[in-house]
């Protein structure tokens, strides 16, 4: 698979994490048909104790149909196309070197010209 791709795709999903993170950081602590507070236990490997963790309300995800939205109306309004050279940012590492040398790789006729007396072949 190629390297820009998955780094674009690792990206965008931070990207989404992070938007839906935003969005429901504030979700109200779930409740009960009978308006009781929604608890469940964890169990705490440190203290070796089973704590109360609180459960929040269900995720809703509102934000969804309105970043479609967005998304679809800028690729209707790009008037340029998906062909364009795009430029990679500074830290993409599409630009690290292939390997971690410091010079650049001699060729391998070079290489094996200069093998040691002592390997048989």
């Amino acid at each position: 698979m190629d390297l820009k791709f998955r780094y674009s795709a690792y990206k965008a999903g931070r990207q989404l994490t992070a938007m839906d993170w935003n969005f429901h950081i504030n979700l109200p602590q779930a409740k009960t048909k009978s308006g009781g507070d929604v608890v469940t236990r964890k169990y705490n490997p440190r203290t070796r104790r089973w704590d109360l963790k609180v459960m929040k309300a269900a995720k809703q995800y509102e934000y969804i149909p309105v970043l479609i939205s967005k998304i679809l109306k800028r690729r209707v309004d790009d008037d340029e196309g998906i062909t364009r050279a795009i430029d990679l940012n500074a830290s993409d590492p599409a630009l690290i070197s292939s390997t971690i040398a410091h010079l650049p790789p001699p060729p391998t006729k070079e290489i094996v010209d200069r093998r040691s007396t002592f390997i048989k072949d």
